[in-house]
């Protein structure tokens, strides 16, 4: 009887099925994917968190341009948040078929909260849906109103440290023994809140370009304050938070292994080249958008846009290339079944 845990690894062995397809082909496919996905996840989280700060604005300086802005954002996330769960399923097939006897033991570690993904996403939808579609009928009752918006909004943020945290996890198995389920794990491995800042950077970074594009086209059909605001408002937050990913990013690095930091930083040509030019053009893009933030330019904003989207193209497959560092010791231990 075949045992299912090889006695050297804490990985267990891999499941008889041979993996459906090509491997390079799947790679591909889950770095494109993901970055599907994360660009209309970045609208959703970070649409929802400027409606709701965009509302108190609104209250506190009765400011009822501020007001609008934050209506239009509540709407953008009704109709985002669907296409980013669609397109969430395929980077989470594609990571689950390649990577099965890492990626499920990860996930078994943190099972209720993981098994509570769903049920979260229907509470946090229904709680923004009421928000979005409630705007005119409670303007007497904003108090009221902002706790939906705030409650569905909070869930948003918490939703991603649950994927964190099942990445991070099926990449260090030598931290598997003693877990304690999701929230020992929230700090049992090194690299979760770096990731987490990484990733909220990016997002309000993303939001903040989709704000300037929506109020620049909306200006050209009609000339109002609101769209005015969403070019200001909308540059200001790509800027900030483009400066901040330049914190967030070493940050990040730092917190990994010293195999795979010392492959990023001049150990291994391949992956050095990788961050380096990711590097590089991150500084070509505060450059561009400091000069967006200056004065409004369309050639100024494809030429910002079309970095950024490099960028997010770069580092999905920089995070892919972190995996398959933190892994390969344990896939040369516990192969994967290819097609023969």
């Amino acid at each position: 009887m075949q045992l299912y845990l090889k006695a050297e690894s804490p990985v267990p062995n891999d499941l008889g099925l041979a993996i459906p397809g090509n491997l390079p082909m799947f790679e591909v496919l889950i770095v494109v994917a993901f970055i599907l996905h994360l660009i209309y996840v970045n609208i959703t989280v970070g649409g929802a968190v400027y409606a709701v700060l965009l509302e108190i604005v609104g209250i506190r300086k009765r400011d009822d341009i501020a007001d609008k802005l934050a209506l239009q954002l509540a709407t953008m996330v009704a109709i985002h948040k669907s296409i980013a769960v669609v397109l969430g399923v395929a980077p989470l097939l594609v990571i689950s078929t390649i990577y099965t006897q890492f990626f499920y033991p990860s996930t078994i570690m943190i099972g209720k909260w993981w098994l509570m993904l769903i049920p979260l996403l229907i509470v946090s939808f229904l709680l923004l849906y009421v928000y979005k579609f409630t705007w005119h009928r409670w303007q007497n009752r904003k108090k009221l109103h902002l706790v939906f918006g705030i409650s569905g909004t909070a869930i948003l943020l918490f939703v991603p440290l649950l994927f964190i945290t099942n990445v991070a996890s099926m990449l260090q198995p030598e931290l598997w023994n003693g877990s304690k389920g999701f929230f020992d794990s929230l700090f049992r491995y090194p690299t979760i809140w770096q990731r987490y800042l990484h990733f909220m950077a990016a997002g309000f970074a993303v939001i903040g370009m989709y704000m300037y594009w929506w109020g620049k086209r909306k200006s050209r059909q009609e000339d109002n304050p609101v769209y005015a605001l969403a070019r200001k408002f909308g540059k200001g937050s790509a800027l900030l938070f483009t400066l901040l990913q330049l914190i967030a990013g070493p940050l990040l690095l730092l917190s990994m292994n010293s195999g795979v930091r010392s492959s990023f930083l001049g150990g291994s040509l391949f992956h050095t080249s990788l961050l380096g030019t990711a590097v590089a053009l991150a500084f070509v893009l505060v450059a561009l958008m400091y000069k967006l933030y200056k004065a409004d330019s369309r050639k100024l904003f494809v030429s910002s846009l079309t970095v950024l989207l490099l960028i997010m193209g770069l580092m999905s497959w920089i995070r892919h290339e972190v995996r398959e560092l933190y892994l390969a010791p344990y896939t040369e231990e516990v192969s994967r079944t290819l097609r023969k």
